[in-house]
């Protein structure tokens, strides 16, 4: 409060002291000066008071401050000093005397009033209309408190216990008068004949019953209750990945739009159930995902978040954070259950801080587990589906091996591999090898897996299987009635069955059609030169009785194992030595081509030319634990190797030690990132004497050093998998971790809902009213000006008046006393008219907006005032009024008295006036700081060229009147018109000034010139051009009226006329000067307008390409349809009638270049994206294709390129930066991050930028599908979809919406939606149109002003020439030439100035953009021919008039 009232003391004090010490010989006693100096700011102070108690803001607070300090001063005085008294008698007589001049007093006074009132009263009622919809939504939700994954953006769930403690510990603490927790989703609604809503808000809270639906969504699908709907959601499994679930509910109520009914929005469509239900069919029993907080009265959320944040922090545990602790005896392990099962980096700081106290002599060892995905010696390591191979199968380019679960096969035996698991955990019966594929009967069907990765897996089902492999040619045979394995042969016709069933083998022979039972017992067959072979794991023999020698173990494929483990081959011919085993075969399957494969404990062992190398599963089933990639460890400890090594266990003990083996880490490959570590094999894990080391090695395949893991793991430096103590303080660990806990470690996010949106409708409104405010300002100016003609004309008017009062003994000051206190009065009231107009023209506003928001589908604007807007208004209208007259009274108490009482028009001054010599002084001086301002500021603010052009100007116009007019004057030359000169002079220069070359000018030089500069040397070139036309274009246009030609047509017609606009320079500058501004700044919007009307002519294309419709989803429930239409389900569809389709996946990464970085959404496109075109680009790397075409089709072959919106290229004039905050060109690297996971990064350069309405329609970076997806995460939220051209948009569009609804996809046509957007775009621009040609009709009414009362000031004037001969056609004539020289040359001038300004930024800007230029000469011609057509209608009376006056009439007048 003290610093406030100081503030008001400052503000009032010094203006009450200047006027009381005026008056001080006129107040006999000094408790009355007193008053007068104190009384003003004891009123002002009082003023400030009240706007603190109806808590206005600032500026209402002070402007109302200073305009009743002010109105105050002026009324104390006559109080107390006589002739201050004797003042504000004539003042007011004066007001009543002349009530038509107190009039248009008002009128060009209130202009300032009504367009702030007005331009504020916008914003308030956008500010309303926000506001309730924001009320609708929060109600009386202060807090709103989820937790969300920040890698998918899904919500995580919360304990219901948890949160119910949470409700009700902010109860407790005094902080929330109320709480509710539940669930909030999304679903899709479905009628039973399909008509659907693909994205409805499901929200289930406590306490609530039944299923509602609210009057949205009754009115969209036309229910009722009682009715049946299919509700649509997603659940994810605990994979991750998203399950679409359907479930039949009935209807108990429909809600109306209020209260709950709103809370998913005013016009959204809303499902509301009990939290038990939701629950239920969500599978989130006791969880819930939202807690809703209502704080006390008179506590603001976002002060209070902290105070929340630290009781929660207070009541989460470690087990509410996803730690996992497990104790064993005085052993205590700590990891971390969500996510990447990662520990984070923040935890395991404050781990290092306080270990010493925490261990208490005891040890601790931090672990990195770093999942594999590969690991290579010359050849792929990691290939089999299991550890535990049944089969090994030689092909033609690779080897097949075979589990009891799952198949995988290896590319030339080294190379890449790929598996395939029978779903659900079932189990293969048998195989058959094709030529390139393999085919398995498993539990859960028949399936063919093909040697090729790319081509995709075919499960056949039963009863449409096709034939791929040899089967009996008579089936008519009796099968056992348990058969464990079938093998049928056909060699050569010779066809042959073998059988084991629960009570053995048998061989069955085709002879004649007719299966024969044989005496051979086998359960394997195979095919040899001389017959068939048969084989059991007793040996093997052939048809004609060739046994192998006994005792000796048959295997699959020919083999046979002797007494001393030696593998054979068996054939016709007898059995064949191979080799011995190696070591670690197991002895149970064996394939040969010349080098031995073999089985072992651990997998697969291979004979390789340079030695002997394994073969590992992907994964290792752990048992109990569950099935785990293969892992490598990294620890704190002296277990860890150097950087850069591996110690490796007994499994990787056959690799080459003296070679260096490359791994890739199972995340950064899943990612994208397929580059390997290096690593040095530094021996093995069993040399190393730790206990528990040997039970690792079932689950671990190396030791590595911690930065490798990190690197290995995409682990952020610090982050570790598991916390192992060994002796620790047991009861202060678990302190410590429950101490840790909280907000953080649970990504818990406390949101001040309704405070933050409130904010976002406020500055929302504010940028709305600025805009208002922005514009406005022209025709605040041209009222400023229409004051200015009103005041100067009647100060020439009152001349007599006050040269009598001045006569009678009044100073000047009382005189500029009673012009303010007349100002005072008249103000006064017309800042509350005022107020109450810009009200009037606030609400025809919003009934402008209302209409553009409800065509483009949208709420209306709900039309709201506050008293605070109407106080800033009147308050700043004021002042401004006050201000503008206090400036011309002190030029019109200048008059002579002896020249007013005598009638003679002032003569000029021989020196020159005092107020020029401070003019001078003041441009000069505002100059020089100007420039001094450039010294401090940095070359490169976008400040820097427009205070150059401003220093610039006012020096120019604080230097030039001295040599056109101070020492003319001084040195009394005798030049003449020094004022018209000074006029001239200045408009030229300031228009030479703006034209010279850039190259002149060392500032300038360099430099481009934004808009900021451009608008600053538009209203430069606008005055200049009023100062030319005021100071020499009369001359000029005297000149040509005095040629032959024209005074022989109209005589002294056209001298006569433009005689009075040349002997009044000021009050005609003026004039010109309304108009001049205020169809400068119409033609600059209407420039805009055309210039985006053409721009956005070519939106669709470039947000479509030869798409015609998108379908849209959200990344909490994804589109998931294949790329192929008849895969979709259509009903109403013809799936023919779409000829592409383009999936494009989303994404969210921080974007890095250098040390900027930024968030952005990532756009994965697929083939079928890329096959159609893509969409347009405004330029690429040349290297990539000739054209956009081949730029995109290589975009698909290289996946570290990228295409970039333009918000990346595109200037914003008001920061110098690129629109997304980073500027970005072609071929530029830059890094795209995993939000959740720092270590999960990857480098893309930037191959081409989309066009320039990217930012609008396309945004995002786009590139290859399968990086956004498989590194980011990216889920389908976009299809782009083209048709035939013989379909139609609109109807096509309306049928995918029938059939896809139900699966929660929109439907849109791309053009529809653009067409839409832009003309809610134009018809906004059309209103602020409409809002700066107000300033016209200011303009318009300021000449019809002084027509009227130029004809009474000239009524002797115009019966002289009457009395020379001119007749009433001449006057008439005469009178419109005058007028039409006046407000065309204005708005000619500041048509030309605009077009100027268009031009120039266009050959600056828009050019090297490739914009064409295009000028609005349409809204020129009609805004000057209906200006010119509105002038002379609103000066048709004034005119006649002018032609009835006789010359008797007039000279009679005359004294």
């Amino acid at each position: 409060m003290l610093y406030e009232t100081i503030a008001v003391i400052v503000l009032i004090l010094p203006v009450s002291l200047v006027a009381t010490w005026s008056l001080r010989s006129d107040v006999s006693r000094s408790w009355q000066l007193g008053v007068m100096i104190i009384g003003p700011v004891g009123d002002a102070w009082l003023t400030w008071l009240l706007m603190c108690w109806l808590e206005m803001g600032f500026v209402a607070t002070w402007t109302s401050v200073i305009s009743v300090g002010l109105i105050s001063m002026m009324f104390i005085q006559p109080i107390f000093s006589p002739r201050r008294l004797l003042v504000f008698r004539l003042a007011s007589q004066q007001i009543r005397r002349k009530p038509r001049q107190a009039a248009l007093m008002m009128a060009g006074l209130l202009v300032a009033s009504s367009i702030i009132t007005s331009s504020l009263v916008v914003g308030d009622s956008l500010d309303e209309t926000m506001q309730s919809e924001i009320d609708s939504v929060w109600a009386d939700t202060d807090l709103y408190i989820f937790s969300i994954d920040r890698r998918t953006g899904i919500t995580n769930n919360l304990d219901q216990n948890l949160t119910t403690s949470f409700g009700q510990s902010l109860s407790e603490d005094n902080l929330a008068d109320g709480w509710m927790h539940g669930i909030e989703s999304t679903s899709t609604l479905s009628r039973a004949d399909g008509l659907a809503i693909p994205s409805v808000s499901w929200f289930a809270y406590d306490d609530w019953t039944g299923v509602s639906i609210n009057q949205v969504a009754a009115d969209e699908l036309e229910l009722n209750a009682n009715d049946e709907i299919e509700v649509t959601w997603f659940t994810s499994s605990s994979t991750g990945k998203l399950i679409r679930n359907y479930r039949n509910l009935t209807i108990t109520e429909v809600i109306p739009m209020e209260g709950i009914g709103s809370m998913g929005g005013s016009r959204s469509p809303s499902l509301f159930t009990s939290l038990e239900l939701a629950q239920e069919m969500q599978e989130m029993e006791w969880k819930v995902n939202r807690l809703r907080i209502s704080l006390e009265e008179g506590l603001v959320a976002s002060q209070t978040i902290p105070e929340v944040e630290s009781t929660f922090d207070e009541m989460i545990l470690a087990e509410d954070s996803s730690f996992e602790v497990n104790m064993d005896g005085d052993a205590i392990s700590i990891s971390y259950d969500s996510g990447l099962g990662r520990i984070d980096e923040s935890v395991m700081t404050s781990w290092r801080e306080n270990h010493t106290s925490l261990l208490d002599g005891g040890t601790a060892m931090e672990v990195l587990q770093i999942p594999i995905i590969q690991i290579e010696q010359g050849q792929s390591i990691l290939s089999l589906p299991d550890d535990r191979i049944e089969r090994i199968l030689i092909a033609e380019d690779g080897d097949w091996y075979v589990s009891a679960g799952g198949v995988s096969f290896q590319i030339d035996r080294g190379g890449d591999s790929h598996l395939w698991e029978v779903p659900d955990g079932g189990l293969i019966y048998d195989i058959e090898l094709n030529n390139g594929s393999m085919m398995i009967a498993h539990s859960n069907g028949l399936t063919e897996v093909f040697e090729d990765p790319d081509e995709d897996v075919i499960h056949h089902i039963k009863g449409e299987e096709v034939r791929l492999a040899t089967t009996p040619s008579n089936g008519q045979y009796e099968l056992p009635s348990t058969v464990f394995s079938l093998d049928h042969i056909d060699s050569d016709g010779d066809e042959w069955l073998a059988i084991k069933g629960l009570l053995g083998s048998e061989v069955l022979h085709l002879e004649n059609d007719e299966w024969v039972s044989t005496n051979i017992s086998a359960e394997w067959l195979l095919g040899d030169d001389e017959g068939v072979l048969f084989g059991s794991p007793s040996g093997w023999q052939t048809s004609d009785g060739l046994s192998s020698p006994e005792g000796w173990t048959g295997l699959r494929e020919g083999f046979l194992l002797d007494e001393s483990g030696t593998l054979h081959r068996f054939s016709s011919d007898g059995t064949e030595l191979i080799a011995e085993p190696a070591s670690d075969c197991d002895g149970r399957v064996f394939a040969d081509d010349g080098f031995q494969l073999c089985s072992t404990t651990y997998g697969v062992l291979i004979e390789t030319e340079t030695g002997d190398q394994p073969r590992l599963p992907l994964t290792v089933d752990l048992g109990g634990i569950g099935i785990l990639p293969q892992l490598l460890l990294a620890t704190n400890t002296s277990l860890s190797p150097d950087m850069g090594q591996i110690l490796i266990a007994d499994r990787l003990s056959s690799l080459d030690q003296n070679e260096s083996v490359l791994f890739n880490g199972l995340i950064p490959y899943a990612y994208g990132d397929d580059t390997p570590e290096i690593l040095a094999i530094n021996g093995s894990m069993s040399s190393i004497n730790a206990p528990g080391l040997d039970e690792l090695e079932t689950i671990i395949i190396g030791l590595v050093n911690l930065s490798d893991g990190e690197k290995l793991a995409s682990a952020s430096e610090g982050e570790r998998s598991m916390l192992i103590i060994n002796g620790g303080n047991e009861t202060a660990i678990l302190a410590w971790l429950d101490d840790v806990a909280g907000t953080k470690t649970m990504d818990l996010r406390i949101k001040a809902a309704k405070e933050e949106a409130s904010q976002s409708a406020e500055e929302g409104a504010g940028v709305l009213s600025a805009m208002f405010l922005v514009f406005g300002t022209f025709t605040i100016g041209a009222g400023i000006l229409l004051v200015l003609t009103i005041v100067i004309m009647l100060a020439e008017q009152r001349r007599v008046d006050e040269a009598t009062v001045r006569a009678l003994g009044l100073k000047r000051s009382d005189m500029r006393s009673m012009a303010l206190m007349e100002g005072v009065m008249t103000s006064s009231m017309a800042s509350i008219l005022g107020g109450i107009f810009g009200i009037f023209l606030a609400w025809l506003i919003s009934l402008a907006f209302s209409s553009v928001f409800a065509s483009a589908g949208a709420d209306s604007l709900e039309f709201s005032f506050g008293l605070e807007s109407m106080l800033i208004g009147m308050s700043c209208g004021f002042l401004i009024a006050i201000f503008t007259l206090w400036m011309t009274a002190l030029w019109t108490s200048k008059h002579n008295i002896v020249q007013a009482l005598r009638g003679i028009n002032p003569s000029r001054q021989r020196g020159v006036p005092w107020w020029m010599m401070l003019l001078i002084i003041v441009l000069i001086g505002s100059g020089s700081l100007s420039g001094l301002s450039l010294l401090v500021l940095s070359s490169d603010s976008l400040l820097f060229l427009p205070l150059w052009h401003i220093t610039a100007s006012l020096l120019l116009m604080g230097i030039i009147p001295i040599f056109t007019f101070v020492l003319p004057h001084m040195m009394k030359w005798s030049v003449r018109n020094t004022g018209r000169n000074t006029m001239s002079v200045l408009g030229i220069a300031l228009f030479v000034w703006a034209l010279i070359p850039d190259s002149l000018d060392p500032v300038r030089s360099g430099r481009e010139p934004d808009e900021i500069t451009f608008a600053i040397l538009g209203l430069v070139e606008v005055f200049a051009g009023v100062m030319v036309l005021s100071g020499l274009a009369p001359r000029l246009a005297s000149w040509f009226g005095r040629r032959k030609f024209m005074t022989k047509r109209f005589g002294p017609l056209v001298n006569v006329s433009l005689a009075h606009p040349g002997a009044a320079p000021l009050r005609t500058a003026v004039v010109m000067g309304m108009f001049s501004l205020t169809v400068f700044s119409v033609v600059v919007l209407a420039g805009y307008s055309v210039q985006f009307e053409s721009h956005s002519s070519g939106y669709v294309e470039d947000a479509s390409g030869d798409f015609e419709i998108l379908l849209t989803s959200s990344r909490q429930a994804p589109i998931n349809l294949s790329e192929d239409p008849f895969e979709w389900g259509l009903e109403n569809t013809t799936a023919n009638d779409i000829d592409a389709v383009g999936i494009v996946s989303r994404a969210v990464v921080w974007v890095e270049k250098g040390n900027d970085s930024t968030g952005y959404v990532l756009r994965g496109v697929d083939d079928g994206f890329i096959n159609h075109g893509g969409l347009p680009l405004e330029e690429w790397d040349s290297s990539l294709g000739a054209t956009q075409e081949e730029a995109w089709a290589a975009m698909k072959e290289n996946q570290n390129i990228v295409f970039i919106d333009s918000s990346f290229a595109l200037i914003d004039p008001n920061t110098g930066e690129a629109m997304s905050g980073m500027t970005l060109l072609l071929g530029d690297v830059i890094t795209l991050t995993d939000i959740s996971n720092p270590g999960n990064s990857k480098e893309m350069q930037v191959g081409g930028i989309m066009s320039q309405s990217s930012n609008l329609f396309s945004t995002g970076i786009w590139l290859n599908g399968e990086v956004v997806e498989e590194q980011f995460g990216g889920v389908v939220t976009r299809i782009y979809v083209s048709h035939n051209e013989d379909v139609q948009s609109e109807a096509l569009e309306e049928k995918l919406s029938k059939d896809l609804a139900k699966q929660g996809v929109s439907t849109s046509v791309i053009e529809e939606n653009i067409l839409v957007l832009l003309g809610l775009i134009f018809a906004i621009l059309s209103i602020f149109q409409s809002y700066l040609a107000l300033g016209l009709v200011v303009g318009i009414a300021g000449i019809g002003v002084v027509t009227y009362r130029s004809v009474s000031e000239r009524s002797g004037q115009i019966g002289m020439l009457r009395a020379l001969g001119f007749r009433r056609r001449m006057v008439k004539f005469g009178m419109i030439l005058e007028i039409s020289w006046v407000s065309l040359l204005g708005m000619l001038n500041g048509a030309a100035v605009a077009l100027a300004f268009h031009t120039a930024i266009h050959n600056t800007i828009w050019q090297e953009q490739g914009v064409e230029l295009i000028l609005p000469w349409t809204t020129i011609i009609w805004l000057i021919i209906g200006g010119w057509i509105m002038v002379l209608l609103a000066t048709t009376i004034p005119v006649s008039r002018a032609t009835k006056i006789t010359p008797s009439e007039a000279l009679s007048s005359i004294e």
